[in-house]
């Protein structure tokens, strides 16, 4: 039988990874007061069961003073080696707080066939050497988290994808190519990205029904201007009508919100999906307990290799009179939940931004991808999948 003894932390997945790799048949949170109030030991209590592991939860573990973490580590470890004479013991000491590593270190040294150390931020798993001073080769990390599974471990509940409804994924890939066109021209389309979002909105007339289909530009691109060029994609992929003049036809509700934004998002799907991550979602619809959790949805959500990156795509004009700072914070706080401590955000925008904004941004972990970087999105992701 194998066990895994876990110190409980707010790093979830330093816990959970290992748990995954390795299977145990039972897996033992030890909890201080402190992650109890906190409930991270139901949280990784959950996702453990959801693999069909078995967990016992130990309450009441001190989290300072070394004298009592080690009396109660020794406590622990006589109680295991009773109840379980025959098992394969792993301590896993990632968690918990430095001397609750240090005291369980020690008492378990005698009793575990191997002590661990998750090294999230380089993605492996280190063996703690063993009485006879061996320190044993690192192990990689498998990847083993996809997107739910993710948030699950940050607290947050996946309801639904829109990538995951096979009738709705294969309208998305059929607006691939056209997606494309329209993020690698995206610096010389400005004008006309803002005349389709405004004129969306027109269609919809504040309803979810697509009120008055038939709008008006009020300018009249040249055929073989930028702007007609684009029309005549976007005509070509039946996304829209428009036979020459400024009268365009917004053909149904879908295809209409494509227009109104969604094909960044779309473009941003395709992309990452072409590189064949671990995972990738889009649309993703969650709900959670963090505060920061202001809307419920996500517009890309990658997972790769145990890390998430958010993906935030804007269409519309940045307003100067806005306050960037608090964009910046709201959006910072909300990838901030989601992906954790090595996740990273990306905010792509298909409109020029203000120089506010792309100064406070500088002051987070928040990429910034503009129309003039969006024809290079490829790049970008190969990038950090290298990375990671």
């Amino acid at each position: 039988m194998k066990i895994h003894v876990c110190l409980v932390s707010d790093q979830t997945l330093a816990n959970f990874i290992p748990a995954l790799m390795e299977r145990p048949e039972k897996v033992l949170l030890v909890v201080s007061e402190t992650m109890a109030k906190r409930k991270l030991d139901a949280r990784l209590k959950k996702l453990l069961e959801h693999k069909d592991i078995t967990v016992d939860i130990c309450l009441g573990a001190p989290d300072t003073g070394l004298a009592a973490i080690q009396e109660f580590a020794l406590e622990l470890a006589g109680k295991l080696e009773v109840e379980h004479p025959n098992a394969e013991i792993t301590l896993n000491a990632t968690g918990g707080t430095k001397l609750m590593a240090l005291g369980f270190v020690e008492f378990f040294r005698g009793i575990a066939r191997s002590i661990i150390y998750t090294d999230t931020a380089h993605l492996r798993i280190e063996t703690l050497p063993d009485t006879s001073g061996v320190i044993p080769p690192a192990q990689a990390m498998a990847d083993v988290i996809d997107v739910p599974l993710y948030l699950a471990a940050q607290g947050i509940r996946f309801r639904k994808a829109a990538s995951d409804n096979l009738a709705l994924r294969e309208s998305i890939q059929s607006r691939k190519a056209v997606a494309k066109y329209l993020a690698r021209h995206a610096a010389e389309l400005d004008k006309l990205i803002g005349a389709l979002n405004r004129l969306a909105d027109k269609a919809f007339a504040n309803t979810d029904e697509l009120r008055e289909p038939c709008q008006q530009l009020e300018f009249t691109p040249y055929p073989n201007s930028p702007l007609g060029k684009a029309l005549k994609e976007l005509d070509t992929a039946r996304v829209l009508d428009w036979k020459g003049g400024s009268e365009i036809i917004f053909i149904n509700i879908e295809k209409t919100q494509f227009l109104r934004g969604g094909w960044l998002e779309e473009y941003a799907f395709h992309i990452f999906n072409d590189q064949h991550p671990f995972d990738v979602r889009l649309g993703v619809e969650v709900t959670g307990e963090a505060s920061a959790l202001t809307r419920n949805e996500f517009d890309v959500l990658a997972a790769h290799r145990n890390r998430l990156l958010f993906i935030e795509c804007k269409t519309l004009r940045f307003n100067p009179n806005e306050n960037d700072n608090e964009l910046a914070y709201k959006l910072d706080s909300l990838g901030t939940t989601a992906r954790g401590l090595f996740g990273e955000t990306w905010l792509l925008s298909a409109r020029a931004p203000t120089d506010q904004l792309v100064a406070r941004l500088k002051d987070t972990r928040i990429r910034l991808i503009d129309p003039t970087e969006l024809g290079k999105l490829r790049e970008h992701v190969q990038s950090w999948m290298q990375a990671v």
